[in-house]
């Protein structure tokens, strides 16, 4: 199986990169403006982008530390892959650890998501710094045509 990972270091407080992980305005302000759902444990969260689709998340995890969804509804590559965020706190810096974890293969798709998933977490951290995200559909566009 192949999976994606991520990380990134900030100044802010765990309780703000907690926060844009498990409220729908937080989730609508770095990922994707068409977030809608239960964001609470046993919620499910949907995350849509345009024409392009989207994906339904159930929350398994939610704790200060760790928030996880597992794909419960999208495109074949998605589903029953998880998604992971856990939160490291010191007293130097705040750490995001992402995980994308369960894919079948690495195909054209699993390269695409890698990379948006890049974009995204940039998004996150400039969305808990104060600099605003830049979510669905305001993201940075990889492809020459669709996200």
């Amino acid at each position: 199986m192949a999976n994606i990972c991520l990380t990134f270091g900030t100044n802010v407080p765990a309780n703000s990169i907690h926060q844009a992980l498990t409220t729908l305005s937080g989730l609508q302000g770095w990922w994707t403006q068409g977030t809608s759902g239960n964001p609470e444990k046993g919620g499910t969260i949907a995350f849509r982008f345009g024409d392009n689709g989207g994906f339904d998340m159930k929350v398994i995890l939610a704790t200060k530390q760790q928030v996880h969804w597992q794909c419960v509804g999208g495109p074949e590559d998605w589903l029953d892959t998880r998604i992971e965020f856990d939160i490291q706190e010191s007293e130097k810096q705040t750490k995001l650890m992402f995980r994308h974890v369960g894919w079948q293969q690495e195909n054209p798709f699993f390269h695409h998501c890698s990379m948006k998933w890049a974009t995204f977490l940039l998004s996150l951290k400039d969305y808990v710094e104060g600099r605003g995200g830049k979510a669905f559909p305001n993201d940075i566009k990889i492809e020459a045509v669709g996200m």
